[in-house]
C-alpha cells in the first residue's frame, strides 16, 4: 500500500504574520558582496571578529566565517558568547568547505598558518588554499600575516596566493615595512569590534564616586618570551621594601590575564598586589580590561618593535582602554600616539606611570580613553575605505550604511520567522513567538541551526596570543 502524503500543519498565526510582515516591507535594494572570513586556527580570534565588524558594514549578506571544529562546536575560549550578539554570521567548520559556494571577497586571517589537526607540509598547505581560492572565484583575496619574519619557504607560498592589486597585508605599519623588501608595497589595517561591558563606566559614574575603573592589566598569552615579568616583579616588589607602609602601593593592583601555556608563579612579596586570571573566556578578560586604568605591554621581545604584531595594542582598541607607551612603542605603532596612550618619558619605570594615573583627575584619564574611541572608528573606517576601493576596483558595489542591513536583518528574521515557527520545538527551544525574537534569539537560531555549527556557549576555553 504506498504511503500517504504527509499533511502540512496549518500555519502558525506567528508565521502568518511574518509572512504579512515580510509582503510589506519595500522591495529589497542591492545586497553587496558575498563575503567569507577563513581562520583554520584557533587562535587571532579577535582579529577574526574584527574583519566580521568591517566586512558587516559593506554588505547586507550574511558573512561566513570558517574556523576550526573546536571554536565552532566548542565555543573555544568562550569566543561564541563574544560573538554571539552579531547577526547575520554563518560560522563553518574550516575544513568543511562545500568546494561550489563562490564569494566576492574572501579574507584568510592566518594563512601562513598551517591547520594542526591536517600535518601538512608548507607546499601541501599552500597547494590547497589555492585550489580552494580557485573554487570560491573570489575577486578580491586578502592575505593577512601577523609576522614579518616567516621563513622564506612559507612567506613565498603565502605573498603567491594575491590578488594582483591588493597587497599583502599586515596588522600595523612597522609589520608592513619589515616585508617591504619582499614583496611589493605591503599594506597594512587593524579591525576591531568594541567590546560592550555588561557594566559600562563611564566619566559621571567616577565623578560620583564610583570605583568602576582600577588597577591595570598585562594581557596576552601567560609566556616568558614575550612578556617581561621578571621586570615588574622587580619594580613592585622594590616599591614595597622602600614605602614599607605606603598607602599608595597598598591599594595598586596588577591583573595578569591570558592563556597559560607554561608555568607560572608570582613572587610571594608582591602576591597582594597582583591578580592572575589564567586561561579567562573572552567576555572575563575583555571585561577585566575594560575596567582597568590602563594596559601595560611588558614586551619581552625586540620583535614586537621590528617585525611582529602585540595584541596589546589591538586589545587597547578593543575596551578602550589605553597603553603606557614609550617613544620606542610609539615609534613602531605609529597610528598611536600621545593622546591615545599614556606616555612613559625615558626616567620612569612602567610603576612610576601607572601610580602616576591613579593620581590623574576623572576628566584628564577619560580624554585618553575618548581619543582611543575615536581611534577605534578611524582605523575601521580606513579599513573598510581600503576594501571597498579593492571591491569597486573588479566591479563590485558595496552597500554602506546601518539602514540598509538592519532592513536586510528584519527581512531575513520575518522570512525565516514564516518559515521555521512551524518546525517542531524550535519555539520552544529559542523561547516564545517568533516574531517578538530579538537579537540574541536569532543569535542563537543562527548558531544551532543555520550556521554550519553550535553546540555548548559555554566552553571555557579563550585563544588569546
Amino acid at each position: 500500500m504506498a504511503a500517504l502524503p504527509m499533511r502540512r500543519a496549518a500555519p502558525t498565526a506567528a508565521a502568518a504574520a511574518a509572512a504579512l510582515l515580510l509582503l510589506l516591507l519595500p522591495a529589497a535594494s542591492a545586497a553587496g558582496p558575498r563575503c567569507a572570513i577563513y581562520n583554520p586556527v584557533h587562535f587571532h580570534l579577535e582579529v577574526v571578529a574584527g574583519a566580521v565588524n568591517v566586512l558587516q558594514q559593506l554588505t547586507t549578506e550574511p558573512v561566513d566565517v570558517y574556523l576550526p571544529e573546536k571554536v565552532v562546536k566548542a565555543n573555544w575560549y568562550g569566543f561564541l558568547s563574544w560573538m554571539g550578539e552579531m547577526e547575520d554570521v554563518r560560522l563553518i567548520d574550516s575544513n568543511n568547505y562545500d568546494g561550489v559556494t563562490h564569494y566576492d571577497l574572501v579574507w584568510f586571517i592566518s594563512p601562513e598558518f598551517r591547520p594542526p589537526a591536517l600535518k601538512m607540509s608548507v607546499a601541501e598547505h599552500v597547494k590547497a588554499t589555492g585550489e580552494m581560492i580557485a573554487r570560491m572565484q573570489a575577486k578580491v583575496v586578502m592575505l593577512m600575516v601577523h609576522n614579518g619574519h616567516l621563513p622564506e619557504d612559507v612567506f613565498n607560498g603565502v605573498a603567491s596566493l594575491a590578488t594582483p592589486g591588493v597587497p599583502l597585508l599586515t596588522l600595523a605599519p612597522h609589520v608592513a615595512s619589515s616585508i617591504a623588501n619582499r614583496t611589493r608595497s605591503p599594506g597594512w589595517l587593524l579591525p576591531t569590534l568594541p567590546f560592550a561591558p555588561a557594566a559600562p563606566c563611564a566619566l559621571a559614574d567616577v565623578k560620583a564616586g564610583r570605583q568602576c575603573v582600577r588597577g591595570f592589566s598585562v594581557q596576552g598569552r601567560i609566556e616568558k618570551s614575550r612578556r617581561n615579568y621578571t621586570q615588574v616583579w622587580e619594580q613592585i616588589g622594590g616599591h614595597k621594601r622602600h614605602q614599607r607602609t605606603s598607602a599608595t602601593a597598598s591599594n595598586f593592583k596588577l591583573n595578569i590575564l591570558g592563556e597559560l601555556v607554561e608555568a607560572f608563579a608570582v613572587p610571594v612579596e608582591v602576591q597582594d598586589m597582583v591578580s592572575v586570571y589564567k586561561n579567562p573566556p573572552y567576555n572575563v578578560f575583555y571585561d577585566v580590561v575594560a575596567h582597568s586604568l590602563g594596559l601595560v605591554p611588558m614586551l619581552a621581545s625586540d620583535l614586537y618593535y621590528k617585525s611582529k604584531f602585540s595584541s596589546t595594542v589591538l586589545t587597547s582598541l578593543i575596551t578602550g582602554t589605553p597603553i603606557i607607551a614609550d617613544q620606542r612603542l610609539l615609534d613602531a605603532y605609529t597610528m598611536l600616539d600621545r593622546s591615545t596612550t599614556y606616555y612613559q618619558a625615558p626616567s620612569q619605570s612602567e610603576l612610576d606611570v601607572m601610580f602616576a594615573i591613579s593620581k590623574t583627575p576623572a576628566d584628564e584619564l577619560w580624554r585618553t580613553r575618548d581619543a582611543v574611541v575615536a581611534l577605534r572608528e578611524r582605523l575601521n573606517s580606513e579599513a573598510r575605505a581600503m576594501i571597498k576601493g579593492w571591491l569597486e576596483a573588479r566591479g563590485v558595489s558595496t552597500v554602506q550604511g546601518p539602514g540598509a542591513r538592519r532592513k536586510a536583518i528584519k527581512r531575513r528574521r520575518l522570512a525565516a520567522a514564516a518559515a521555521e515557527a512551524e518546525a517542531p520545538g524550535l519555539p520552544r527551544r529559542l523561547g516564545g513567538d517568533p516574531a517578538a525574537w530579538g537579537p540574541a534569539a536569532w543569535g542563537r537560531l543562527m548558531l544551532r541551526g543555520g550556521s554550519g555549527g553550535g553546540g555548548s556557549r559555554d566552553a571555557p576555553r579563550p585563544s588569546l596570543r
